[in-house]
């Protein structure tokens, strides 16, 4: 070929490059219809805070089989960078539940992914179905709070579940995490935005993958913190998690001299207490953590397997169990009504939508083919009444590669602390097999949640800044080691 020739075919095809970048730039821009507005509601974050919020909602088809039927609004919020010389690929951070909002818990995030802001908008989306975007509550005396811990019945929490069922069942089917997806990426095309990184953290992570593998060229990398990938059937492995992760609890204590000397094998007495409570539930009295009034409650196995596992979910509660077991074993359960009070202040904070939660869980855990056999957590089925609710819960179609393993060559870092209850490192380990471009680091003495474990936040502003895992976060990773047991009237310091 001719040198002139082949100038010539380098000049258009270049010519040829750069004209369908612009026109694929233009209809990116078309896409711009978000107007976002300061938000109204100061941050409520510790420092460090820099105002500046922005708010707003984006109207998206609620089928997209449909794009002239009903529509639903997606509550949006983002944080813009600091600095003038943003980069321009922000990270969108995915809540998860399933059906926690993620503007709601922005506030607290936030601090954590301070670093990342001085470069980097930080946009936080209300998954469809939770929060400000259509949310799918029920009305239920019984969700985790107060009156769950009363001697109302179950039967009556299936009632109000099925009237719950009814009241959604025209929306219900559309709140999977198929259409979340593809509501992320209308999100990026209204911001202006050509790639994004994500992190998603718990249920977050599904989501995240989904994406990751629907519209590879628009995502840019991606923090995943606990897997719960597609092929995790949560009611069918939550006693497993549960169980796992109190064995590792009671393993650290025993490996302890102080600890295990003073409180033995806590994994043994906690069955132990669940089999007594089967039998024969106790009467305690606790404050009303919002009116400091006395209440009464009714500790039967179920509650206490159901604190136990929550204890579970967090480093610093965790702390507690062995001292609270022990305790419990040997007939007293004051601590025991201590938790109680704790996690009741939690849960009120957590505004989980049950309704897109049941969605979820009925319609694609559900689906997870072989199911898993069930295992019992201190003598209970945890996941009992949530799949009689299932029978009755608006049924909705989900593809078959659903469940395949997402492929993917983007850089992924993903997260798993070794006692996590619901998302142990497994899940990660099996996730990292189909991503060619993935770092999986396990915290050994996390729980679920790690980004939010002391140094984890540099981790992922280093992953998203340099692509890459350096030295110090592996150092920071490795410097998350279990905690020592609280010791009942000795100082730990």
């Amino acid at each position: 070929m001719k040198s002139s020739t082949l100038f010539k075919v380098l000049f258009y095809t270049a010519v040829a490059t750069v004209l369908g970048a612009c026109a694929e730039q233009e209809a990116e821009k078309k896409g711009l219809s978000l107007e976002l507005s300061a938000c109204t509601r100061e941050p409520q974050a510790p420092p460090p805070v820099v105002n500046g919020a922005e708010c707003g909602q984006l109207s998206v088809p609620l089928d997209y089989q449909q794009d002239d039927g009903e529509t639903i609004s997606l509550a949006i919020k983002r944080w813009p960078a600091i600095s003038a010389a943003a980069e321009p690929d922000p990270v969108f951070i995915i809540a998860g539940g399933p059906g926690q909002s993620a503007i709601d818990v922005s506030d607290r995030l936030l601090p954590v992914f301070f670093n990342l802001r001085k470069k980097r908008d930080i946009v936080f989306v209300d998954q469809r179905g939770t929060g400000g975007s259509s949310p799918l509550h029920c009305e239920l005396k019984q969700n985790l709070s107060l009156a769950q811990l009363s001697a109302d019945s179950e039967a009556e929490t299936l009632n109000e579940l099925q009237a719950c069922a009814q009241q959604h069942s025209q929306r219900a089917p559309f709140m999977l995490t198929a259409e979340a997806v593809t509501d992320l990426d209308e999100v990026r095309k209204a911001l202006g935005y050509r790639q994004i990184n994500v992190w998603g953290g718990s249920y977050g992570t599904r989501v995240a993958l989904r994406y990751m593998a629907k519209y590879p060229h628009n995502l840019r990398a991606a923090v995943l913190d606990g897997l719960a990938p597609a092929t995790m059937s949560v009611p069918y492995v939550i006693g497993a998690g549960a169980n796992h992760a109190l064995a590792t609890v009671s393993d650290e204590c025993l490996a302890r001299h102080d600890c295990g000397s003073r409180y033995g094998n806590i994994e043994r007495q906690a069955k132990e207490v669940g089999q007594r409570l089967l039998a024969d539930p106790v009467t305690l009295s606790i404050p009303n953590p919002l009116t400091a009034e006395p209440e009464t409650i009714l500790l039967d196995a179920k509650k206490f397997a159901a604190l136990v596992r929550m204890a579970l979910y967090d480093r610093i509660m965790s702390r507690l169990l062995p001292f609270t077991i022990h305790a419990a074993a040997a007939g007293d359960y004051q601590p025991v009504a201590a938790l109680v009070s704790q996690f009741l202040v939690d849960e009120s904070q957590l505004n989980i939508a049950m309704g897109m939660h049941l969605s979820i869980m009925c319609n694609e855990d559900a689906g997870v083919t072989p199911l898993p056999e069930r295992e019992d957590f201190l003598g209970v089925d945890l996941a009992a009444t949530m799949l009689q609710a299932c029978e009755f819960w608006p049924a909705a179609e989900v593809s078959d590669d659903y469940y395949t393993p997402v492929i993917s060559d983007a850089p992924v870092l993903l997260l798993s602390g070794r006692a996590d209850p619901v998302t142990p490192p497994k899940w990660g380990t099996q996730v990292a097999e189909s991503l060619t471009n993935a770092t999986h680091l396990v915290a050994t003495g996390a729980h679920h949640g790690v980004t939010l474990q002391t140094c984890a936040g540099s981790v992922v502003t280093e992953f998203i800044r340099d692509l890459a895992v350096g030295e110090r976060s592996v150092k920071c990773m490795d410097a998350i080691v279990p905690m020592p047991s609280f010791l009942h009237g000795v100082s730990n310091d």
